[in-house]
C-alpha cells in the first residue's frame, strides 16, 4: 500500500511537467498523426511512434513547404538507448506550429552501419576527394598552381564530405566540422611551390632528367596532401555511424485552427495643442480603438508580443479654447494612430498622433476641408480586452 501511495504522489507532482506537452502519435503505415487529426497549434508537443528492433535513431525535421532541400524549421532526434522502451520512440517537439497552417514532416530511421558500410563510405569519400585534388592542380616547368584559392578548395572538399555523409549520422553526436588549418596550410604550401628546388628535395633516379624530377616532386607533394585529407576523413568515417534505412515524408499536414483575436482598447487620452511646459493648451477625452500586436507570444519576444500599433477614435470633440473646438475628418470625431505597449495584463499605454480638424470656418461640423486638418501629439492609457473571432479562412 505504501508503494501505491508513493507512486500516486509522484504522479501528482510530475503531472504539471507532462501536462504542458500534448502527445501526438505517428502512424507509420498510414503516414498521418493522431488518426488523421490536425496537429497541435501554438504549443509544444510530444511525438511518439513505432520503431523496429534494429533502429538506432529516429530524426524528425519540420519544413514550411514540401521542399525538403531547404534548411528545416526545426530538427530533433531520438536515439535508442538500453533504457529506451522497446518498439517505440518518443521525443519532444519544442517548436510551436502556427494555427491554420500546413507543414511538411520528414521522419528518417537510422540503423547502426556495419563495418563493411563504413569501409565503403570511406573508400567513396577518399576516391571523390582524390579525384578533386588531382584536377585542381596545374604543373608548369617551374611551379605548381591551384586552379582555385586554397580556402575555396577547402570549402569544396568540405562540401564533398558533407554530401557523402548525407545518409549517415553519428551515434555519439560527433559531426564533421570541416578540414583543419593543417590542410589549408598544405594547400598554400603547394600553391607556392617552386619546382626548381626539386633536386634539393628528391634523389634523382637513373636516367631522370630535370622535367621528370620536377614532376615527381610535384606528385609527391600532392600525394602528401591526399594522405592528410584521407586521415582527417577517417577520423569521422570510423566513428560510430548510423545509416539511413527508411524515410517517411508527410506533406502539407494541417494544424489546428486557432481563434483570431481582436484587441479592443477603451481608455482616456490627452492631446497637446500648443505652449511650453509652464503654460500649454491641451484637452482630454475618452476613446475606443483596436490594437494589432507586432507578434504572438509563442513566436516572438516578450517585447514584440506586447508592443502594437493602435488606432481608434475619441468619443468627444476636443476643446482647446472657447472658440477652438477640434473635430475629426471623415468620422466627425478626432481619431488617433499610435504605438502601444501592454505594461500590465490588461493595461496598454498608447503614444502617437491625433488627427484633428478645426471647426472654424465650417458651415457644419461635418464639412471636410484639407486646409483645416492638422496633427497633434497624443498619449493615452487604456484597458484592453481580447475579442475572439471565429473567421473562416
Amino acid at each position: 500500500m505504501k508503494k501505491n501511495y508513493t507512486l500516486l504522489i509522484c504522479l501528482l507532482f510530475s503531472y504539471p511537467l507532462f501536462a504542458q506537452y500534448e502527445t501526438v502519435v505517428f502512424n507509420y503505415d498510414r503516414s498521418y498523426f493522431n488518426e488523421g487529426q490536425p496537429l497541435p497549434a501554438e504549443s509544444d508537443f510530444m511525438l511518439t511512434g513505432e520503431t523496429g528492433k534494429e533502429v538506432g535513431m529516429v530524426e524528425v525535421a519540420i519544413y514550411g513547404s514540401p521542399d525538403t532541400n531547404k534548411k528545416p524549421l526545426y530538427r530533433n532526434a531520438w536515439k535508442n538507448r538500453p533504457s529506451s522502451a522497446d518498439g517505440g520512440f518518443i521525443l519532444p517537439v519544442n517548436y510551436p506550429l502556427r494555427g491554420n497552417d500546413e507543414y511538411t514532416f520528414l521522419i528518417n530511421y537510422y540503423e547502426p552501419a556495419s563495418a563493411l558500410q563504413q569501409q565503403q563510405l570511406l573508400r567513396q569519400l577518399n576516391s571523390a576527394l582524390d579525384s578533386y585534388i588531382d584536377q585542381s592542380f596545374v604543373v608548369s616547368k617551374s611551379s605548381v598552381e591551384l586552379r582555385k584559392h586554397p580556402k575555396n578548395m577547402r570549402s569544396d572538399m568540405n562540401t564533398i564530405v558533407n554530401s557523402g555523409l548525407g545518409l549517415y549520422r553519428s551515434q555519439i553526436n560527433y559531426e564533421f566540422g570541416g578540414f583543419s588549418d593543417i590542410i589549408l596550410d598544405k594547400l598554400e604550401q603547394i600553391n607556392n611551390l617552386r619546382l626548381r628546388k626539386a633536386r634539393r628535395n628528391i634523389i634523382a633516379g637513373e636516367g631522370e632528367d630535370k622535367r621528370t624530377i620536377r614532376l615527381k616532386y610535384a606528385q609527391e607533394q600532392v600525394e602528401a596532401l591526399k594522405v592528410l585529407v584521407n586521415q582527417e576523413v577517417a577520423q569521422y568515417a570510423n566513428a560510430q555511424l548510423l545509416a539511413l534505412t527508411d524515410s517517411k515524408k508527410i506533406t502539407d499536414y494541417a494544424t489546428k485552427k486557432t481563434r483570431n483575436v481582436l484587441a479592443i482598447n477603451a481608455g482616456y487620452g490627452g492631446v497637446y495643442y500648443s505652449g511650453d511646459a509652464d503654460n500649454f493648451t491641451s484637452d482630454t477625452s475618452p476613446y475606443i480603438g483596436i490594437s494589432i500586436p507586432f507578434g504572438k507570444a509563442k513566436f516572438s519576444s516578450a517585447f514584440w508580443s506586447r508592443a502594437s500599433i493602435s488606432t481608434g477614435v475619441f468619443l468627444t470633440n476636443l476643446k482647446f479654447g472657447e472658440d477652438n473646438v477640434a473635430t475629426g475628418p471623415l468620422v466627425k470625431r478626432p481619431f488617433y494612430l499610435a504605438l502601444g505597449y501592454r505594461a500590465l495584463p490588461f493595461v496598454r499605454i498608447n503614444a502617437g498622433a491625433a488627427v484633428l480638424q478645426s471647426d472654424q470656418g465650417a458651415n457644419s461640423i461635418s464639412d471636410f476641408n484639407v486646409d483645416r486638418v492638422y496633427i497633434r501629439p497624443f498619449i493615452g492609457l487604456s484597458l484592453e480586452l481580447n475579442l475572439w473571432l471565429d473567421l473562416n479562412r
